[in-house]
Formats: structure tokens, sequence, C-alpha cells
């Protein structure tokens, strides 16, 4: 369990729940931007030994975790539960019986505290983990702005702006198919390599050829009414071509014995020290880790950054975007900050990504999202239910 954050005066405080996948987080954030708590219990060790996350297992931890996390997250803030001005819990997307845990939690406190409760849409929570770290270091954003959702379970674009204290959001482009987070995690899979796979892949990346292997991406066009609010304009993503790609390259160039090998020395490895990172384990065998193997990784991951960094800066061009957000647990990936912030600069585009800390699942975020609500009295009904493909404008 980590927790991040500092004592605050009471005012504006409200309790962010977030249970959509494999983490259980509680943070009391005030005004929708000073973070006093923010506690991440992790399922990653978890599911690593099945590489990926098991719904069920993942339903049964945030039972056991809900209360200590909310618990540790009140006393970091140093506020009582009387002091809360709201409650917020994700509503969706995300897996069901995940979010009912968080969801069946937050209501009942806000029954018995006689709290406001707030639904979050959890993308919109990602969007909200950059601007809020924006306006910590009391950097607004220009308006109409152009956010990157991207990670294991989403690649969305979306124009958000800001109307009086609400926010509106309008989707321009989805993945079709993976994710990128998920093509990450299932070529890291394809290649023997550990659970999740984008740490993994950007490590490795760091010591292969970018352009030993090529890959190309095929422009996909949207048909009307295929984005969410029916949009004329969509910037469509598709990641599992390339995923087919690397599974015939390893077929066609004799890998297979190699990542068996691999599949088999990470194993034990990971057995003995599950929080074995990359560098490390390339430092401690680096047998199994062939030059063509790092070459196909720095391949794959160079590709991808690209199609994600082309068509979003298409999109901004095309909507007239005066600025770029990037969140989600792949705006970690350091490849991409790299080439996202010398493409934003070469632009004249001021383009914010959320802090390590923030990049993934976390509560903050949701409660940052709730504060506009809260302002505009935007209380959830009794009948809240978890909603799984929730969508976002």
């Amino acid at each position: 369990m980590e927790t991040q954050g500092r004592p605050g005066v009471p005012g504006g405080l409200i309790l962010g729940i977030e249970s959509s996948c494999d983490e259980t987080a509680a943070a009391v954030v005030r005004a929708g931007g000073d973070v006093l708590a923010n506690v991440v219990a992790s399922q990653i060790a978890l599911h690593a030994k099945y590489g990926g996350v098991v719904p069920e297992l993942a339903s049964r931890e945030h039972l056991r975790n809900i209360v200590p996390v909310v618990r540790a997250a009140m006393a970091e803030a140093g506020v009582g539960f009387d002091e809360l001005d709201a409650i917020a819990v994700t509503e969706g997307p995300g897996l069901a019986g995940a979010l009912l845990v968080g969801i069946t939690y937050a209501k009942a406190l806000a029954m018995a505290l006689g709290k406001p409760l707030i639904a979050v849409n959890h993308l919109e929570g990602h969007i909200h983990a950059v601007l809020m770290e924006a306006r910590q270091k009391e950097q607004a954003m220009e308006m109409p702005l152009l956010a990157l959702v991207v990670s294991g379970g989403h690649t969305h674009l979306y124009v958000a702006e800001e109307n009086t204290g609400t926010w509106q959001y309008r989707n321009v482009g989805r993945t079709v198919d993976d994710a990128a987070g998920e093509a990450f995690d299932k070529v890291a899979k394809l290649l023997g390599l550990g659970y999740p796979g984008g740490p993994w892949m950007d490590a490795l990346a760091k010591e292969g050829n970018p352009r030993a292997v090529e890959f190309r991406f095929q422009q996909i066009k949207a048909r009307h009414g295929e984005v969410e609010n029916d949009s004329s304009y969509a910037q469509h993503f598709s990641f599992s071509g390339i995923k087919t790609a690397v599974l015939r390259y390893i077929q066609t160039h004799g890998m297979g014995a190699g990542v068996e090998a691999r599949r088999r020395a990470l194993g034990d490895a990971l057995k003995a020290n599950p929080a074995m990172r990359a560098a490390e384990a390339l430092r401690e065998m680096p047998e199994v880790f062939d030059q063509q193997t790092l070459d196909l990784i720095a391949s794959f991951q160079f590709a991808v950054v690209g199609n994600l960094m082309r068509q979003t800066f298409a999109a901004a061009e095309a909507l007239g975007a005066r600025g770029i957000v990037v969140s989600g647990g792949v705006s970690a990936n350091s490849e991409l900050r790299r080439r996202f912030a010398e493409e934003a600069e070469r632009r004249g585009l001021r383009v914010e990504f959320p802090t390590m800390a923030m990049s993934t699942d976390n509560a903050a975020m949701i409660a940052a999202a709730a504060w506009g609500k809260f302002c505009a009295g935007e209380f959830a009904a009794e009948g809240l239910v978890a909603t799984p493909g929730l969508k976002l404008g």
C-alpha cells in the first residue's frame, strides 16, 4: 500500500474511491486540486502469475482492501469523516465486480454520514489527473484541449472544454480493437516477459534498435455514428494488427525456443523476487535477452508511440486544440513522453503528462474530477449502479 500526501485544513474536502480494475484506491482532495492523501493498494503481484487481471480475484481483493485503504487515506489526510463534504466514486468503465465493491462501499458511507455522493467516469478522472497537477503549478491550460487517454483498456481522444466550472467532453477517436496498453501486455507475453508488459517493454527497448523491424499501421476511417457523440471527425486507432505482426515475426525468425527459455528463466526469477524490474533482470541474466529480441521490442514500441503521436497531433491540428494532455498508464512510457514533448515543441503546442504516481489508476484523480460536479450540485441518485461500459462525452 502506497501513500502520498500531506495534512491540510478542512474545507471542500472530497473522499475519492477508485476500484475499476486491479487497484483499490482512496484519496482526500481539497477543492479539486490540493491532494491531502492518495493511497493505492496494488494487486499486480497477485495477477502477475496469471499474465493478466483475473476479474474474480480482483473483486475479492477489493473487498479485502477497501476498508483499510479508506482508513489509511483519512489518517494520512489528518481529517475525520465528519469533515468531508462529499464522497466520490468511480461509476465506470471497468470490471463490473470490481466497480461494484467501490460503489457499494461509497453509497453506504455517504448514507451513514449524510454526505452527497458523486459518480465519476474513470476516463474523466485520468484527464483531471493532469489538469489538477497543472493547476498546482499555477499553469492552467488554454481551451480547447485535446486529451489522449491511453491505457491497458482504453485509447481514446477527447476535446475537453471548461465552461463556468463545468467540463464538457467530445469523443473524437477511439480504438476499434486492442488498446495500446493491451498491445504492450500481449506482445510482452508473446516474448516471454513479465506482467504488466509496459514497464518491461519500455526498459528493454532502450537496448534495442527501433528501426530494425518495420511495422506499419493502416489508416482507419470512421463511419458516420462510430464515435460516441456522432462526431463528424474521428481519429481511430487499431493495435491488434501489430500484435499479429510480432507473432509472425517470432514464428518466421525461429525465435520460439528463445521465448520459451526466457519465459522459464524469468518465471523462476520472478517467483524468487516478484518486484524484479526489467533492467535488473537484463543485468542478472543477459543471456535470455538476445539482441534480436531487444531490437524487436524497440521496433514495436517505436511504431506504437509513432502511431499515437501522428494521430493525436493530426487531431489537434484539425480541431484547433490549444494544448494536449496525455494520461493513463501508457503515459508513463519514457519514449512516448520524450517524442510527444519534442513534437509539441516543434509545433508550438503545450503538452502535459501526469506525474508517474498519477499516471496509473488512483483515487486523487476521481476526487479532482468530482469537484466541478460538487460545485454544480451534480450528485448521484440513490440507485447508482456499476456501468462497466460507461462512455464519456
